[in-house]
C-alpha cells in the first residue's frame, strides 16, 4: 500500500499538470493541418472591413499599415491556400460579398471580381507567435460567424442587423422621436436631390438593387439618424446612405409649423 506521503506527491503532480493543461489554448493552431482545419471551406468575414488585398498581421493578429475600410458586405473572406513557411502565415484566398436577395433571410455570398471576369484574390501574412500558436491571432483577425460580427458594425446597421441577422432578434438602441408623415401634416418635399453611384464590386457583378433608408428629416429640412432599413448588399447601401446625407428638404410642416419626421427614402440601383 503507498504511503500518504506517496498519495500527497501524487496528487500534487496530478493538480500541477491539470493547473498546466488549463494555461494551455484549447484548441492550438500550430501545424498546417490545424490551420487548414479552421480556415478552409469556413464563411470567414474580416473583423477589421480592411479594403486592401494584400494584409499583413503581427503576431497577435494587429494590421501594420493603416489600410482603407470596406462595407462589411465586402468583407467576407473564402480561404483557398494555408501555407506556413518562414515564420509566417500564409493564405490565398478569394474576396466575398454579400447580396440580400429580397426572398431570402440570410445574405448570399458571392465572389467579387475586380472586372468583368477574373476574381478578386488576396494575400494574407500573419508572423508567427512565439508559442508557435496562430489561434489568438486568427481571433483578431477573422469572425466565422456573420452574427458575431453585428456588434463592430456601423450604427446605421444596427437596426437591421439586430432585426434580420441575429438568431434571437433584439430590438436596437432607439432613435429621437420623431413623427410619421399623415394626413393633417404636409409631408416634407425634396428640393435639392443627389445621384447615387454604383460600387465597383456591383458594377463587375451586374448587381443591382433597391435600398430602402430610413431618416428623420429635421425642421430646417435636413436629413439625419440615417439608417438601412432594406439593404441590397456589395457596397450599394453605403452608396445609398450617402447620396441621401447629401438631400435638402422643405420641412414638414403641422399647423403651419416645421416638425421632425421620419421618412423612408428608397434608391433604385439599375444598370442601363
Amino acid at each position: 500500500m503507498p504511503s500518504v506521503s506517496l498519495l500527497i506527491m501524487r496528487l500534487c503532480l496530478l493538480l500541477f499538470f491539470s493547473a498546466l493543461g488549463l494555461c494551455l489554448p484549447a484548441h492550438a493552431q500550430t501545424t498546417e493541418g490545424e490551420l487548414k482545419a479552421r480556415l478552409l471551406g469556413k464563411p470567414l468575414y474580416l473583423r477589421g472591413f480592411w479594403r486592401e488585398d494584400k494584409l499583413h498581421f503581427d503576431a497577435s493578429g494587429q494590421l501594420m499599415g493603416k489600410p482603407k475600410l470596406l462595407s462589411f458586405t465586402l468583407c467576407g473572406v473564402d480561404v483557398s491556400k494555408v501555407q506556413l513557411k518562414n515564420n509566417q502565415l500564409i493564405l490565398e484566398a478569394r474576396r466575398i460579398g454579400l447580396e440580400f436577395v429580397s426572398n431570402s433571410n440570410s445574405p448570399k455570398r458571392v465572389v467579387l471580381l475586380v472586372n468583368d471576369k477574373d476574381e478578386e484574390t488576396m494575400r494574407i501574412v500573419v508572423d508567427q507567435p512565439q508559442d508557435g500558436d496562430f489561434g489568438h491571432a486568427l481571433d483578431a483577425i477573422f469572425v466565422e460567424d456573420l452574427t458575431k460580427l453585428v456588434p463592430l458594425l456601423p450604427t446605421y446597421w444596427q437596426r437591421y442587423a439586430h432585426e434580420k441577422l441575429l438568431p434571437d432578434p433584439a430590438p436596437a438602441s432607439p432613435d429621437l422621436p420623431a413623427k410619421k408623415v399623415h394626413g393633417v401634416m404636409k409631408a416634407p418635399v425634396v428640393v435639392k436631390g443627389s445621384e447615387p453611384v454604383f460600387s465597383p464590386a456591383a458594377r463587375n457583378l451586374h448587381y443591382t438593387g433597391k435600398v430602402l433608408i430610413s431618416l428623420h428629416v429635421d425642421e430646417n429640412g435636413k436629413p439625419s439618424h440615417l439608417v438601412v432599413a432594406k439593404p441590397a448588399g456589395l457596397g450599394l447601401d453605403e452608396q445609398a446612405l450617402y447620396a441621401v446625407q447629401q438631400y435638402l428638404f422643405k420641412p414638414a410642416t403641422e399647423d403651419g409649423k416645421p416638425i421632425v419626421v421620419e421618412l423612408n427614402i428608397e434608391i433604385n440601383f439599375q444598370l442601363y
